[in-house]
């Protein structure tokens, strides 16, 4: 791994103070990780006032800092001379290799890179041989492998020490790198065990406390998406893709080349289906205030209510649907549904591997980049985010006379009134009973566990309605108007 790979360089590993001169690997791979798990504080340079009200007395007393800064910024001397300097460039990171050549190489992994350069005895590469050896060493099975299984263990580590929801985000964005490298190599290894046992517990006992976090970054529940764009942009727009998880972003995001964005992660509604998450965002209210929670058809009324509560007219807002919709003139926030993602969902029966490939698709047709650029052009600013994920599933056969079906499409959750008796159906699916105190009230609610569905007995699907970390944690994107003019 790229953070590996370079705390081992003999001019890095025994320093106490290091300064880290960037040339644009930081933005292409993660490796400040490697410093902070060695006890060192990571401090980005931002200017020369900055580092010396925050950081100066620390490096003057022998902390153990790992300074990064761009190539392009100036340190002052008195600074530089107090810590070892590295120049991070790809060509100082791997000199066998032709420099020019990995820059320009398109969506190459340097995890892969650092893997394969440690694994093999290079020879000095031109141009050519670099590409050569970039698709017979760096871009295949064998790589991958290695790299899933040094991810997994991190994490497995990240698991273990998640406490609140910022762990849980982490987590659940590391498990969707590895879910999607190994979809794309054929790797049938599944992640799920190691995350959703803990996770399931979180949402269990804590899920109902995130009302009462705060963060710059994400509204934490999608309920609060509306109140957080609000207080942060003066015209926006929400695209909701329904049904998009961590993984398929990973994956749609790789159309979003000269779209900067900032990213980050929501909690959906638990349960995990549309018609309570997706009202829940667009609404800002919590399932149980809803006026309809087991149906969408007042969706729309429920967005314009809360925008005609900030004091905005009906002409100056819009509830759109698909990516051509036209943004009306003069309009301060609009509100985008795509189905898309989760129309994909519904008709899958190829695991991870068709998810993949379905994305994918939906990724080269541009469709989601391109309205991100229109509205962003358009000065708005542009969130992207989702009601909930979806998980792969295998079905343990249909539940039938008893609850109450809340969403045909949804397998994985059961409805029942307070005297109803579940026993047998928690005994035969090992349901799990979901924290209710956001839903509408008089009802239990049931989930099942990770990996099963209601559907037929043996049979393979994607699904959500379930509390499985890629069902509850969904992205939060955030780009700015006029962020794609540059």
């Amino acid at each position: 791994m790229l953070g590996e790979y370079l705390f081992n360089e003999p001019s890095v590993m025994y320093c106490t103070s290091v300064l880290l001169v960037d040339h644009g690997v930081e933005s292409r791979a993660e490796y400040a990780y490697a410093f902070e798990r060695r006890g060192f504080t990571v401090v980005r340079w931002e200017d020369d006032l900055a580092f010396r009200i925050g950081w100066e007395d620390a490096l003057k007393a022998g902390e153990k800092l790992a300074v990064i800064a761009s190539d392009d910024a100036y340190v002052p001397y008195d600074l530089a001379q107090l810590m070892q300097r590295y120049n991070v460039s790809l060509g100082g990171l791997f000199p066998k290799l032709d420099a020019a050549t990995l820059r320009a190489a398109d969506g190459l992994d340097l995890d892969f890179l650092a893997v394969a350069y440690e694994r093999d005895y290079v020879y000095t590469s031109d141009a050519k041989a670099t590409r050569a050896y970039l698709q017979t060493r760096v871009n295949v099975q064998e790589t991958a492998e290695r790299v899933c299984d040094e991810l997994e263990g991190e994490l497995v580590r990240l698991t273990s020490v998640a406490a609140g929801y910022r762990g849980w985000i982490a987590v659940a964005q590391l498990k969707a790198r590895i879910d999607v490298t190994r979809a794309r190599y054929g790797i049938e290894r599944s992640t799920n065990e190691l995350t959703d046992g803990a996770f399931r517990d979180f949402v269990v006992s804590k899920f109902g406390q995130l009302t009462m976090e705060y963060a710059e970054e994400t509204p934490v529940l999608v309920s609060s998406a509306m109140e957080y764009m609000r207080t942060r942009s003066d015209r926006f727009a929400i695209v909701v893709m329904d049904g998009m998880s961590e993984f398929d972003w990973r994956v749609l995001r790789e159309s979003f080349a000269g779209i900067p964005y900032e990213e980050s992660a929501a909690f959906a509604m638990v349960p995990t289906v549309t018609s309570l998450s997706r009202q829940s965002l667009l609404s800002g209210k919590y399932p149980r205030d809803l006026a309809s929670p087991w149906t969408t058809g007042k969706e729309k009324s429920e967005f314009v209510g809360r925008v005609r509560s900030w004091g905005i007219g009906d002409e100056r807002m819009a509830y759109l649907r698909g990516y051509d919709a036209e943004l009306p003139y003069g309009c301060e926030c609009a509100a985008f549904v795509i189905l898309d993602v989760d129309e994909r969902v519904h008709g899958q029966y190829g695991g991870r591997a068709g998810m993949l490939k379905d994305i994918e698709l939906l990724r080269d047709s541009g469709k989601l980049a391109g309205l991100v650029r229109r509205l962003s052009a358009a000065g708005m600013d542009v969130y992207i985010s989702a009601d909930h994920g979806n998980t792969p599933c295998v079905g343990r056969g249909r539940v039938t006379g008893t609850g109450v079906e809340t969403e045909t499409k949804s397998r994985r959750m059961l409805v029942v009134n307070d005297l109803a008796d579940v026993s047998d159906k928690q005994e035969k699916y090992g349901l799990v009973q979901c924290p209710s105190g956001f839903l509408p009230q008089g009802l239990r609610y049931y989930v099942c566990p990770s990996g099963v569905s209601f559907d037929n007995p043996g049979e393979n699907v994607m699904s959500h309605g379930g509390m499985s970390i890629d069902e509850v944690v969904v992205p939060f994107i955030t780009v700015r108007a006029g962020a794609c003019n540059g």
